[in-house]
């Protein structure tokens, strides 16, 4: 088996009935259910069981942080021996770039990034492209865009003990996919260089590989904790990955950066002729300083505006996301559905206003628009109604008119380079959990599973809901009947009236 689940008990109560038939509805071809499972009743144990069942690399959906981290947690004590992964925003503090017209108000992006869950993402990715046994609970950011997965695991190095290497040539290879040389801090990501030896801190791993050179021979790779450098044993060949989830493609740079310079030109005609002359200068001046940037360092602050370009696609096709690096049978399961399924349906919508002015006012091109979240709509052609063709949106509202000029000429730069949008994936399975699924969910699924009594036996208390009629005396005596079921209670009575009481709380009908 892929996955080796690991517990001291076994399924009980609704759990073995749940698991049985989802199961035996994967097993008949059905690709979505629906597992309506009440409060305690041990849904995430279910999951697991089916996990190991199902055998293939795993997304867990969940609509925040805390509770992905929580189920990351649960996965990784049923899971000990393999890989599960947290993949969630990165950012302790993030404001979006925008511009708000009515203030004439421009805000730079501004943005605290967490070192620790960067590499928790860096590891998610790099997991995904080498080994099966995988499990990554993701929050609704999972809809934003990734840098592409070919190019992500093609940058990757590797390096063995006897081969020959130029000090040289491997500081250039690390620079290559972000690396950054060591300075005042120690981060996951960077490298140091000391005579004969090259330190590595891994940008996937709580690692530091320590390279040992004799001459331009790697004679032996140490691997110590990146925190407190405790020695951790030697390995003959190891690999890097890259230390950024947006690498680019630069192999035809010169040729991008000409398409960008295009598109500004023909976005500064448009300013131009609508008479907006201070937008034309902006972005004339944002782009020729960006393509400077990029031609001399490889990268620029805001380079993801310009992943259409790096990426070769087309205006409005669905940027790439972690839904890429799974494999077209993946399992895919959506935690708390009810609240999930609105999140992951909203977020598209929000920032594709947001870019609207940034456009519309000359800071950005119109090619910035798709650097944006997944749409859910070409998810549901992704996972769940596979044959229909989404429309591509690339209209841009509340501002001055794009002219199809730019997007013909875009569409023509960029469709040569562009690979067939086969991106369906028919053979996932995907389970949605809830304790109260929506409308959407159930209509979705063709199956409907539910788990109601949990592994102890227990029940919900049977609660009895009475209408506001002033009838103090009947509730009187329900709270008498109560105090001699449980005569514990009866001090929390103490002072109180109850009928008098009753009146002053509920009122006189």
């Amino acid at each position: 088996m892929t996955f080796n689940l690991q517990a001291s008990y076994q399924p009980a109560g609704d759990q073995p009935k749940a698991i049985a038939e989802i199961q035996q509805a994967f097993a008949e071809n059905k690709k979505q259910v629906t597992l309506v499972g009440a409060t305690g009743t041990g849904k995430t144990f279910t999951m697991a069981n089916i996990i190991e069942h199902v055998g293939k690399p795993t997304l867990v959906i969940s609509h925040n942080k805390t509770l992905a981290a929580q189920l990351a947690t649960e996965f990784k004590h049923f899971f000990p021996n393999n890989a599960v992964h947290y993949f969630v925003s990165y950012f302790d503090y993030y404001q979006p770039e925008s511009y708000l017209p009515a203030q004439g108000l421009y805000i730079e992006k501004e943005a605290t990034i967490n070192q620790e869950i960067e590499m928790y993402r860096l590891w998610a990715m790099s997991s995904l492209l080498s080994r099966e046994d995988v499990i990554v609970v993701a929050s609704a950011s999972s809809l934003y865009g990734l840098g592409q997965k070919d190019n992500f695991k093609n940058s990757t190095i590797y390096l063995e003990t006897g081969k020959v290497y130029t000090r040289d040539e491997v500081k250039r290879q690390l620079l290559k996919i972000q690396y950054k040389p060591v300075q005042s801090k120690i981060e996951h990501g960077m490298f140091d260089i000391q005579g004969d030896r090259i330190d590595i801190f891994s940008s996937t791993e709580k690692d530091l590989y320590r390279l040992h050179f004799n001459e331009d021979e790697l004679e032996f790779i140490e691997v110590r904790d990146a925190t407190t450098y405790e020695y951790k044993g030697k390995k003959d060949h190891v690999w890097i990955w890259p230390a950024t989830q947006f690498l680019q493609d630069i192999s035809d740079l010169e040729n991008i950066l000409t398409q960008m310079n295009t598109e500004k030109d023909l976005r500064v005609k448009e300013f131009e002729k609508a008479g907006m002359m201070v937008e034309a200068e902006r972005i004339k001046k944002r782009v020729e300083y960006d393509i400077r940037m990029i031609r001399e360092t490889w990268f620029v602050n805001g380079i993801e505006n310009y992943s259409l370009y790096f990426d070769r696609r087309t205006p409005g096709q669905a940027p790439n996301t972690i839904f890429d690096y799974f494999p077209d049978d993946f399992l895919l399961i959506i935690d708390e559905s009810h609240m999930t399924i609105p999140q992951l349906q909203a977020m598209p919508a929000g920032d594709k206003a947001r870019k609207s002015n940034l456009v519309n006012y000359g800071f950005r091109l119109p090619s910035a628009s798709d650097h944006r979240p997944l749409g859910f709509e070409e998810l549901e052609i992704r996972l769940w109604r596979h044959g229909y063709t989404s429309k591509k949106d690339t209209s841009i509202t509340n501002g001055p008119t794009i002219s199809n000029e730019t997007y013909k000429r875009l569409e023509s730069q960029l469709g040569k380079y562009t690979k067939e949008d086969n991106v369906s994936k028919k053979d996932a399975k995907t389970i949605f959990l809830s304790a109260t699924p929506a409308e959407y969910e159930l209509s979705m699924s063709e199956q409907i599973v539910q788990q109601i009594i949990r592994p102890t036996g227990l029940l919900d208390p049977i609660t009895y809901v009475y209408p506001k009629s002033g009838d103090y005396d009947m509730l009187e005596s329900s709270i008498e009947t109560l105090i001699k079921k449980k005569p514990h209670l009866e001090e929390f009575l103490d002072g109180y009236s109850l009928k008098n009481d009753m009146k002053e709380v509920f009122g006189e009908e």
